[in-house]
């Protein structure tokens, strides 16, 4: 978060605190002030250099800050091949904790102040946990079923 003064001639404050990294553009007008988001024409490029820590019972992913961007989409894939919505932060970094069930992989996408819509590029997906999968096969090599680790059928 950030805190932000603004001080005229004529004697008009603002002071607060406003939340994520939008950037917000001063306007006065005489004895009115009021200040706006700042929302890109473009794109908002993919959050990159994610790095997983893993905690006890969860992780932490944390990324590059991306310059204008008010929070971040964090999507998971469901066993389905789904991307489906976890969270919407406002920081560059999130905490699962425990992990979420049936989400193997995460991405990252920045969002503008007032929508995530089609505003940003996606990230690289960062897997959370790797899986084996053990195909047993007949005499002819036909697939006829498929294990965990554990032996468990999947």
């Amino acid at each position: 978060m950030r805190d932000y003064e603004k001080n005229t001639n004529d004697n008009v404050a603002f002071t607060g605190t406003l939340k994520a990294e939008t950037t917000w553009i001063p306007i006065s007008n005489g004895g009115n002030f009021i200040i706006i988001p700042f929302i890109p024409t473009d794109k908002y490029s993919q959050p990159s250099n994610m790095n997983l820590v893993k905690l006890s019972n969860g992780v932490t992913i944390t990324w590059n800050d991306i310059q204008h961007a008010s929070k971040y989409r964090v999507e998971g894939l469901d066993s389905n091949g789904n991307w489906v919505l976890l969270r919407e932060v406002d920081s560059n970094s999130v905490t699962f904790s425990p992990l979420p069930v049936g989400i193997s992989s995460i991405r990252i996408m920045a969002c503008s102040y007032i929508s995530c819509a089609n505003s940003g590029l996606w990230s690289n997906s960062v897997a959370l946990k790797k899986q084996i999968i053990f195909i047993h096969t007949d005499l002819l090599g036909r697939p006829i079923a498929e294990t965990d680790i554990n032996g468990n059928l999947q």
